[in-house]
């Protein structure tokens, strides 16, 4: 999970950053922290779906938390933003742009830490995280609800299909890509070099997997029944999920 924290003030930053990493401690998660002394540095970084969360502290000297915000909602409305503050003033314009949280000054773990654990929910088991991977036009990044297929190609490039049928192309190692994705259960591995989202999976015959989205993907026929096994699985795990979501509704 990547999260930025924003706030002009250094020990701020250090704190919630220290909280974070005893929250992923003890829930056994990988949490990285980018910080950022002013919302202008932030925002030179930003892009779509690069963190799980950001952290913007509203009175900052310059660019404001709220600015930021605004900045960020022009290209991504599902970011989840925690607002900090000394102040409720602001309150109504941090849930105008869909502030997730506002959490007021100082920052404790006992305010921490349940918003946390709200974000966890959002995003596990089977929300929308997001595959974040390096570019040459700067870092990109998927929901993993969105992305469809990741394989290499003939040019030691990764290849990434999201369900709009867009390709992004990464020098990200496959090793590297799996050793993230394969934590998620809705990702599977159907040969070296090539990992499918199985909710997209159409069908399955003796030679090739067809999706959805995009072309179908060749498979070994001796592989054939025990990944399909392994996406029939899957179907009723999902299945599952979704009566467990609708009666907590």
């Amino acid at each position: 999970m990547n999260i930025a924290v924003t706030d002009d003030l250094p020990h701020e930053r250090e704190k919630i950053t220290r909280i974070l990493s005893e929250y992923a401690a003890t829930n056994h998660i990988e949490i990285s922290v980018s910080e950022y002394g002013c919302g202008e540095d932030f925002l030179s970084d930003y892009r779509p779906l690069l963190y799980s969360a950001v952290f913007l502290d509203i009175y900052m000297e310059g660019m404001t938390g709220i600015e930021a915000a605004q900045k960020i909602r022009e290209t991504d409305k599902d970011t989840i933003i925690i607002f900090l503050t000394t102040s409720e003033d602001h309150m109504p314009d941090a849930f105008r742009l869909h502030a997730y949280e506002y959490i007021v000054k100082p920052v404790r773990k006992e305010d921490l830490f349940p918003v946390m654990d709200d974000i966890l929910k959002k995003t596990t088991p089977l929300g929308s995280p997001a595959f974040s991977f390096p570019t040459q036009d700067g870092d990109a990044g998927v929901f993993y609800d969105d992305l469809v297929y990741v394989g290499t190609d003939a040019h030691n490039y990764l290849q990434i299909l999201d369900r709009k049928e867009q390709i992004f192309l990464t020098r990200m190692t496959f090793t590297a890509a799996s050793d993230i994705l394969m934590k998620d259960k809705r990702f599977l591995l159907i040969r070296r070099g090539v990992i499918v989202n199985m909710a997209y999976i159409k069908s399955f015959d003796d030679r090739l997997l067809k999706l959805t989205v995009g072309s179908p993907v060749p498979i070994n026929p001796r592989n054939r029944k025990k990944l399909e096994q392994i996406w029939d699985n899957f179907l009723v795990d999902r299945m599952r999920f979704d009566i467990l979501k609708g009666g907590r509704s």
